[in-house]
C-alpha cells in the first residue's frame, strides 16, 4: 500500500469501530493497562506520555526492521520527527538503559555508532501492552480473530511492528491524524487520565448526559499523577468545552466522550491494521 491507501484503510477502520459499541472494549482496555501501570507507575506514566510511547514504539520499529541499526539513527528519526529534542532523547534513551529496558553496545564495524538491543523485560511488556489494545479491539470489530489468538508473543510482536513500520514511515499516527489531541493524551500518564474519566462516566451510567465524575483526589491516588496536574488538564479542557471544573470533581460534556472514542479507535485501528500487514492479511485490499 502507499500513503494514501493506508491512510484511506486506516480512516475506514477507525471511522467503522465509532460506529459501533466501543465501550466495553474501551474498559478491558483500561483495566489492562492499569495491571501494568499499577506494577510500575512512574515508568509507565512516563512511557504512555504520547511524545515518549511513540519514541519507544520507533525504538522497537527501529530493531525489529534492523537489528544492528545504530542509535543514532533512531534519534535522528524522532528529532526530524519532532517528537522530542535531542537532549530529551538522550535522557530518554539513558532511562530506558538504566530501567534495564535495553542493552547498547558498540558497533563491531564502527566504533563511533552505538547499536541497542531491547532487553526481554522490554519485550514481554512490550506484548502485554499490545494485547492490552489488541484484544478489546476483536471486540468490536474482530479483524483476525483466531489467527491472532493462535501466535505467540514472539510472533505478534513481529508481526505488529512489520506492519506498523509502514505506518510509521508514512507517519500515519496520532499526531498527524488527530493533532487537535495532544493537549490531553501529551502529559503524564498519557491517554490514562483520559480513560479514567471515560471509565468512571460509564460505570456511573452517565455517558449519555452530562454528570460529575469521579474527584481529582481520586483520580491522582488511581494514576500517580500529582492532582495539580489533572485540574490543569481539566481546566484546559474546559477551555476547549470539553468540562465544566467544579471545586473537587470534573463534570464531562459528550464532545469529550465522542472525543475519546475517536481516540481510541484510532489508537485499536494502528494495531489492528500493523498486525494485518505484518501478517499479509486484507493487505490487498488496497493493492498497488
Amino acid at each position: 500500500m502507499n500513503k494514501t491507501d493506508l491512510l484511506n484503510y486506516l480512516k475506514e477502520t477507525s471511522y467503522a469501530m465509532t460506529q459501533s459499541d466501543m465501550d466495553e472494549a474501551i474498559l478491558l482496555h483500561f483495566e489492562l493497562v492499569t495491571q501494568s501501570y499499577r506494577k510500575k507507575p512512574f515508568f509507565y506514566k512516563t512511557l504512555l506520555k504520547y511524545d515518549r510511547y511513540i519514541v519507544a514504539l520507533s525504538l522497537l520499529s527501529f530493531s525489529y526492521e534492523d537489528s544492528r541499526v545504530p542509535l543514532s539513527k533512531v534519534k535522528a528519526f524522532c528529532q526530524q520527527r519532532g517528537y522530542l529534542s535531542r537532549n530529551s532523547l538522550d535522557a530518554y534513551f539513558s532511562f530506558f538503559f538504566i530501567s534495564g529496558y535495553m542493552h547498547v553496545h558498540l558497533h563491531n564495524e564502527d566504533g563511533r555508532q552505538r547499536i541497542f538491543v531491547p532487553t526481554q523485560t522490554a519485550l514481554c511488556e512490550t506484548a502485554s501492552m499490545l494485547k492490552a489494545f489488541l484484544l478489546p479491539s476483536q471486540m468490536i470489530v474482530p479483524y483476525l480473530g483466531r489467527q491472532v489468538n493462535a501466535l505467540n508473543s514472539e510472533d505478534l510482536l513481529r508481526y505488529f511492528f512489520r506492519g506498523f513500520s509502514k505506518l510509521l514511515e508514512a507517519d500515519l499516527m496520532l499526531d498527524k491524524l488527530m493533532p487537535e489531541t495532544m493537549w490531553l493524551v501529551n502529559r503524564a500518564g498519557g491517554h490514562l487520565p483520559m480513560l479514567a474519566l471515560y471509565t468512571d462516566a460509564m460505570r456511573n451510567g452517565s455517558l449519555h448526559s452530562n454528570q460529575k465524575v469521579s474527584s481529582y483526589v481520586e483520580l491522582s491516588k488511581r494514576l500517580s499523577v500529582s492532582k495539580t496536574h489533572l485540574i490543569r488538564m481539566v481546566k484546559e479542557g474546559e477551555v476547549k468545552g470539553y468540562f465544566k471544573c467544579h471545586k473537587h470533581s470534573v463534570e464531562l460534556r459528550p464532545v469529550f466522550l465522542e472525543l475519546a472514542r475517536k481516540i481510541m479507535s484510532v489508537h485499536f485501528s494502528v494495531v489492528c491494521i500493523s498486525i494485518e500487514l505484518g501478517m499479509d492479511v486484507k493487505a490487498d485490499k488496497y493493492a498497488c
